[in-house]
């Protein structure tokens, strides 16, 4: 007997109805997951089986959620010297709007966490995009720098929320064998908004007088906001988690690292002894803290569990951390910085920033495919060690010294700048895991700071110690040239007629001359106070790596002398 072709299908639509099937795309709703699926932590979304092109919408997910949280502020923090003069701020005020976004960025951390184990998911999806995208809208309404640095403080809370659904987004979108991989993937990609900004022309941006810029921020905040309102993640696992003396905590906590960050960030540029406010804030933060760890060591349920961080092992790594940030700043402060006392923009200087960007792209990707619980150390180290090498050699920097020389060894601060990131994140959160993840609050407050201050110290190092070389190398100038009349004489003479065809009057070639010479001397001043940055970041590199060798090496022995004979 047979059977007709639409009998077929009619069974086949009936056995599809009857086994229904749960897919992550609608609203959030209690879902009872089978065992080897639920989240390992509260407010962390379970991990179900996707068929392939789930994988791939939750991947690309991903990396648009978390460039869209760091994109901004890399913007801001790219064309910083355009952004100062078309706002009318001088060069404190401008430098108020990065402060803003890495001391919100460090502090909103422990908090989001908590947030997430109470309210779940999707709230945090999207009262945080939410909020990020009407801050934006309200600042293309009202100016000014105030408004501008709440919209960068918003967007630093913004920026944390979001790094944190685009590993959760990444992992969605792996397999469970590959959720290492799945980690350093998610917490690298927002790791290429630096390099990504570089590389926007800034006459996009300066529609409006930079309206372009928040313009652009809105839009890529909409846009996320609209693809993450459909592409839903997993339900997580609730638990209440607040309690009333986290709000106690989290304030001293809170204004302690407003106050430090605020000094540490802006110290280099107002000066730290100019300023009385800088010494004030530097002691004020000091009883802060020392308040915040008293309350958190005597709690049986801490905000941050300050006991648990004080072992051994997280103070060396968080020592590593700060230190694999800190020396980022050769990149950030040093050579682009370098390049723009040439006169260079960042258009002039594109196929530099192309190549650090490629350089962080195959980072990201090297770290995803050899990462281990066994590699962690050795691909830090790694980290380390190319840093050391790329400063050393851009140690050799000239007054000549463009683009061209500059390619390979700003590829490899970019290949190291986000090859460490992965491992040092998968490296604490799997001690929280260990110990049942009841600590995710603090190694996220801890993961968070050691960025923040990585980041402010380096710049605020980077910018002191190079405005002590430049004086030390000018009077240093200075002497030689005194002492040398006849080389200065026969400059003096080359540099005067240069003004012979525009200006006739002796005396006024002469005072020209005299100028161009003093701005030779300082141009290469500052080159030498350059040279001498490089040299510093190179050597803490090498110190930090020399360390991290040791500490692998007691590991290794202990572990060959815990084996049975």
């Amino acid at each position: 007997m047979e059977i007709a072709p639409w009998t077929l299908t009619e069974e086949r639509r009936r056995r599809r109805a009857a086994v229904p099937t749960q897919h992550f795309y609608q609203d959030d709703e209690p879902f009872e997951y089978p065992e080897g699926q639920r989240p390992a932590i509260p407010g962390a979304p379970g991990f179900p089986p996707h068929p392939t092109r789930r994988r791939v919408v939750y991947a690309f997910t991903s990396v648009l959620v978390g460039i869209t949280g760091a994109l901004g502020n890399a913007i801001v923090a790219a064309n910083l010297p355009y952004l100062q003069g078309a706002l009318g701020l001088d060069l404190s005020e401008a430098a108020y709007l990065t402060v803003a976004y890495l001391v919100t960025n460090a502090i909103a951390g422990c908090v989001l966490v908590k947030y997430r184990q109470v309210f779940g998911i999707r709230s945090f999806c999207m009262i945080f995009l939410m909020l990020q995208a009407l801050l934006i809208t309200s600042h293309l309404l009202v100016h000014g720098l105030a408004g501008a640095i709440l919209v960068r403080g918003a967007s630093g809370i913004s920026a944390s929320a979001l790094t944190t659904l685009a590993v959760f987004y990444m992992i969605q979108a792996f397999p469970a064998a590959h959720r290492l991989r799945a980690v350093c993937l998610g917490i690298g990609a927002p790791q290429l908004s630096l390099p990504l900004a570089w590389l926007v022309p800034k006459d996009l941006l300066a529609l409006g007088n930079w309206n372009g810029l928040y313009l652009f921020e809105l839009g890529l905040s909409l846009t996320a906001l609209g693809i993450v309102s459909i592409v839903r993640l997993p339900p997580s696992v609730k638990s209440k988690t607040f309690e009333r003396m986290d709000a106690v905590s989290f304030s001293l906590y809170a204004v302690g690292f407003v106050l430090f960050g605020s000094a540490m960030g802006l110290g280099s540029y107002l000066w730290w002894t100019n300023v009385a406010w800088i010494g004030w804030f530097f002691t004020a933060c000091i009883p802060c803290f020392a308040l915040f760890v008293s309350i958190e060591a005597r709690r049986k349920r801490p905000l941050v569990d300050v006991k648990w961080l004080s072992a051994g092992t997280f103070v060396r790594w968080a020592l590593i951390a700060v230190l694999c940030r800190f020396v980022q700043s050769e990149q950030t402060i040093g050579i682009l910085t370098m390049l723009r006392d040439f006169g260079l923009t960042n258009d002039d200087i594109r196929p530099l920033t192309g190549s650090i960007f490629v350089g962080a792209v195959l980072g990201v990707a090297a770290a995803a495919l050899i990462v281990s619980p066994a590699r962690l150390p050795y691909m830090v180290l790694a980290s380390l060690l190319l840093v050391a090498t790329a400063t050393y050699i851009d140690s050799g920097s000239s007054v000549s010294t463009r683009v061209p020389q500059l390619l390979i060894t700003q590829a490899m601060m970019g290949f190291a700048g986000t090859l460490f990131i992965g491992p040092l994140f998968i490296f604490g959160l799997g001690r929280v895991l260990a110990d049942g993840g009841e600590r995710m609050t603090s190694f996220i407050a801890l993961f968070n700071v050691t960025q923040s201050v990585g980041t402010l110290t380096g710049n605020a190092f980077t910018q002191t110690y190079l405005f002590e070389a430049q004086q030390y190398h000018l009077g240093a100038y200075a002497a030689q040239a005194a002492k040398s009349e006849p080389d200065v004489t026969s400059l003096l003479s080359s540099l005067t007629e240069r003004y012979s065809p525009v200006i006739a009057d002796p005396v006024l070639r002469s005072a020209e001359g005299v100028a161009a010479l003093s701005q030779q001397l300082s141009l290469y001043a500052r080159v030498a106070g350059y040279v001498d940055v490089f040299t510093a970041i190179s050597l803490a590199a090498s110190a930090g790596g020399v360390a991290l060798a040791a500490i692998i090496a007691v590991n290794l022995i202990k572990q060959y002398r815990s084996k049975p004979s």
